[in-house]
């Protein structure tokens, strides 16, 4: 079947990366935020996955945003930071694109095709925390989605029965749990992406930032 990542592209360092150049036999997609506390944990839970299992055709795409609270840092060195706090950003295996909307009308179309394509257990679709995690087949299709506090290393089963292109196992309790914990997180965390407190609805999309030579850095 046409794989369902064909149609879009997302920014890199400046540039339009077509995602069908990305194709894996599992393809993990995540929001993240540097200056969020959890990025301690589970930063080094992406980077295990990529190290283990790169080989074998996962690859992760993670996507940083200027929406919601703390990321003060522009997209290249959100990259650096990935690469030299945690090892996560060995292209093509892992990656760190440049700032996209996650979230509202103006989100990415990568994300609007994600949340519409599956809703989390709770029954919704927008992303609501940092670190929502999408696990995509080698077709591109959502198969299964993981909140904010679910790291990379609960996730491994998953992962080693979508390559070894075997069905994922059943949802565990652990998971489960998680996602009733995100709802109650969601709801007070300052880490959560609520409207009128750090989302507002807008008419364009952000301006990802295209690279650092302006900056004073070579």
């Amino acid at each position: 079947p046409v794989n369902s990542l064909n149609p879009f592209s997302v920014p890199f360092k400046g540039k339009d990366l077509p995602l069908s150049k990305l194709k894996g036999k599992a393809v993990l997609v995540v929001n993240v935020k540097n200056d969020d506390p959890e990025a301690l944990k589970q930063f080094p839970s992406l980077t295990y996955l990529s190290e283990k299992y790169a080989k074998d055709g996962l690859r992760i795409l993670a996507f940083p945003t200027d929406q919601g609270w703390y990321e003060p840092d522009v997209s290249e060195m959100v990259r650096l930071r990935a690469l030299q706090n945690y090892g996560f950003g060995q292209f093509p295996f892992s990656i760190v694109m440049d700032k996209v909307d996650i979230v509202g009308p103006t989100a990415h179309p990568l994300f609007q095709y994600l949340i519409t394509s599956l809703k989390n257990p709770n029954g919704q679709a927008s992303i609501s925390l940092n670190f929502e995690k999408f696990l995509l087949d080698e077709n591109g299709v959502p198969l299964r989605r993981y909140p904010r506090k679910f790291s990379g290393y609960s996730m491994e089963k998953d992962i080693v029965a979508l390559l070894n292109d075997r069905p994922l196992p059943p949802s565990s309790p652990k998971l489960d749990e998680a996602w009733v914990d995100a709802v109650k997180e969601a709801k007070k965390s300052e880490y959560a992406f609520r409207y009128k407190y750090n989302i507002y609805m807008q008419e364009t999309a952000s301006t990802y930032w295209k690279g650092i030579a302006e900056e004073g850095f070579r």
